[in-house]
């Protein structure tokens, strides 16, 4: 049951026809892993944080960087040689005191998955490397943890949604079975700053709308960050697929 000062946090939420009391109670008792506290990161936990979801895990091992602070909104000068994920839990905090935080202060690895994956609703991949995006796919499916997986670098971001614990879903490899440059990310090809924001946001609004009415069909989204343009498409599982 949502409390009476919960009632007056989310009004804003609990007035919209399509949205109510129902829903917000479905946010509350969901359990959410975030992987990856960048900039991807800060935008949807921030959102996710102030729109009332149940239990958030911030799983990060790296430590912040004086780089990180052009598009990483939640940490400030004084957090630069801190771990990620312990910072960015002190920030949330002080955004919705009901919502359970949790930081775990490591990468995601096929060595924690087991725990890190124990009793999760769903899981946001917010990494910036081909490698991360691969292996959390492949542990998520097969632990049948439903993902929303994204990536933004340069001027363009991308968003996919892998509903694992719904139906025999195609996996990120089948999306991308040929790709093997671990090279591209934010460190070596830049990224606007306002862009993984604009990406995030997308996971945290997506998540929100799963969690109310999940879908079954996995799906693609293209973003143009500079002509603005979002392009969406339906996907299909791969029959050569190693992963299925």
């Amino acid at each position: 049951m949502l409390n009476d000062l919960e009632f007056i946090r989310y009004s804003r939420q609990l007035m919209l026809p399509d949205f109510g009391e129902a829903a917000q109670l479905k946010l509350k008792q969901s359990k959410v892993l975030l992987v990856g506290c960048g900039g991807l990161g800060h935008a949807a936990s921030q959102y996710l944080v102030s729109s009332g979801i149940g239990q958030l895990t911030l799983v990060d091992g790296d430590k912040v960087e004086l780089s990180n602070l052009q598009r990483q909104i939640l940490f400030r000068d004084s957090d630069r040689g801190f771990n990620k994920a312990k910072m960015a839990k002190r920030q949330l905090k002080q955004l919705n005191p009901y919502v359970q935080l949790s930081a775990v202060e490591q990468h995601f690895s096929a060595n924690n998955a087991n725990e890190l994956l124990a009793n999760i609703d769903w899981v946001l991949d917010c990494t910036d490397n081909f490698q991360s995006r691969k292996l959390i796919n492949q542990l998520c499916q097969q632990h049948q943890v439903s993902l929303i997986s994204a990536a933004a670098i340069a001027q363009q971001g991308q968003l996919m949604l892998w509903p694992f614990a719904q139906n025999r879903s195609p996996c990120y490899q089948c999306l991308f079975p040929d790709l093997t440059d671990q090279s591209g990310n934010c460190s070596n090809l830049g990224v606007v700053a306002p862009l993984p924001g604009i990406i995030g946001a997308m996971q945290a609004m997506l998540l929100i709308q799963q969690i109310i009415q999940p879908d079954t069909q996995a799906k693609f989204w293209q973003f143009e960050g500079m002509g603005f343009r979002l392009m969406g498409y339906d996907l299909s599982v791969d029959a050569y697929c190693q992963h299925l």
